[in-house]
């Protein structure tokens, strides 16, 4: 199966970037570190107490940001109760090792996107202080509603 990237008519010339995309692919599945990170996001998944107490915290996060975002005030108590329960989640040991290991997912896909994105921009292959001033962000944050903010 190929990727076949043109338009449809003879004059163009068409990129087939399928064998490209399966090789970056294999070299991810490869590493060594994507495979440690992968197992430890396993792990967690197979853990139904640590993945029954990171819903907990992503679910009341998300209560209280609809509280807030409804004009509602948090009480103070809703405030604590969820500062207790962020803070006991997060020293989990299981929940620090599966939001490292997500985190370091996310900041190779997104140095993966920035790399190709400023390619494309530049016409060429982007230098180091190209990626890094324009890597937006980066950082390894779990994404919006998981409470860990």
């Amino acid at each position: 199966m190929s990727l076949i990237i043109g338009v449809d008519d003879d004059r163009a010339q068409k990129a087939d970037l399928g064998d490209k995309i399966r090789e970056l692919c294999e070299a991810l599945l490869d590493d060594d570190n994507v495979v440690a990170a992968r197992e430890r996001v396993a792990g967690f998944m197979n853990d139904p107490a640590a993945t029954a107490g990171y819903a907990k915290l992503a679910g009341l996060s998300e209560q209280l940001q609809r509280k807030e975002m409804a004009g509602e005030a948090i009480t103070e108590e809703e405030g604590k109760a969820f500062e207790e329960l962020r803070k006991s989640t997060l020293s989990e040991p299981a929940v620090q090792s599966f939001m490292e290991a997500r985190g370091m997912l996310q900041e190779i896909e997104s140095f993966i996107m920035a790399y190709v994105s400023r390619t494309l921009e530049l016409g060429r292959i982007p230098r180091e202080n190209e990626l890094v001033a324009n890597q937006g962000g980066g950082g390894g944050g779990c994404g919006e509603g998981c409470g860990c903010h």
